[in-house]
Formats: structure tokens, C-alpha cells, sequence
């Protein structure tokens, strides 16, 4: 019995199996953090090119947007700002049920019903984060693995100043 107690053989394996499970789990978080990252970096690409849609197709000829009048995001014209935000999220699997508005105000939820010349267009884009990376996603992202990730972008809206 005494010799089993003074045995060292096999240390040097336990002591691996201690460190490698939070080396692991730091490495695994680090993926999960990388991922997180890239998929802040897509919503604020989103926004932006939701915006830089707004403003062309606001004030562009209603004949193309069921006779929607210029300067409202309503119908036909607000599909495209939607479709034009939704093309960079598909770059992500982690990436679901986006939304997308022209707040009247800043920080402010309600769409605005109409854009005028020379005024700031703003796109708001949100998109639920899945955190996909196991033992870590529940640290990093909650308890249900998800994420609200959103961004906001603005232009000055300089449409078209003529009728069509």
C-alpha cells in the first residue's frame, strides 16, 4: 500500500486532465467571442446598406413602387429597403429574424411616414444572434442562447428634386 502512495507514474496525466478543460473552454469562448464579433460587424454592414437603399429608392419614380408616393417607406418601397438590409445578414448562419425601420427620431421605434429633401434618413436593423459554440454559448449569450444585435445607420436623403 505504502508503494501505491508513493507512486508518481500517471501525475503528469492528471495534471493535463485538470488544465485542459478551462484551456478548452477559454479556447471555445474565444470562437463564440470571433463569432459574436462578425455577426456586429454584418448588422452594421446590414444597416448601412439598408440606408444607402433609402435613399435612392425614396424619392425614386412611383411607377416602380405601385404608385406609392415619393418620400414614403410604405409598400413596395419599403421591400426593398427590407431586402436590401436582409442580403448581408445571409452571410451568417448565427443570424435570424431581422427587423427593419426608419425611426422618425433617434432611439425612437415608430417609422416615420415620410422623408423630405435634404433630410437625415436613419435605418435601424436588428437581428437575433443564435450563440451556436457549445459549453461557452450560455455564458456568453444567456440563458436561452440568443443575442439582440442592432445597428443604426443615417444619410441626408438627396432625392430627386423633379417629378415624374
Amino acid at each position: 500500500m505504502e508503494q501505491l502512495i508513493k507512486d508518481v507514474r500517471g501525475a503528469v496525466y492528471v495534471e493535463f486532465l485538470i488544465a485542459f478543460m478551462p484551456v478548452f473552454t477559454m479556447f471555445l469562448g474565444l470562437i463564440q467571442l470571433a463569432d459574436l464579433h462578425q455577426a456586429n460587424i454584418i448588422v452594421n454592414h446590414s444597416a448601412m446598406m439598408a440606408v444607402r437603399s433609402a435613399v435612392v429608392i425614396l424619392h425614386d419614380n412611383p411607377a416602380y413602387y405601385d404608385n406609392v408616393e415619393m418620400g414614403k417607406p410604405t409598400g413596395k418601397r419599403l421591400d426593398e429597403i427590407k431586402r436590401a438590409a436582409m442580403i448581408p445578414l445571409l452571410a451568417s448562419r448565427s443570424l435570424t429574424e431581422y427587423k427593419v425601420n426608419l425611426p422618425a427620431n433617434p432611439g425612437g421605434d415608430d417609422t416615420k411616414s415620410s422623408f423630405t429633401r435634404d433630410e437625415l434618413v436613419r435605418v435601424r436593423v436588428q437581428a437575433r444572434f443564435h450563440c451556436r459554440v457549445p459549453l461557452v454559448s450560455k455564458l456568453i449569450c444567456g440563458a436561452k442562447s440568443l443575442k439582440t444585435i442592432s445597428a443604426e445607420a443615417a444619410l441626408p436623403n438627396h432625392g430627386v428634386s423633379y417629378t415624374y
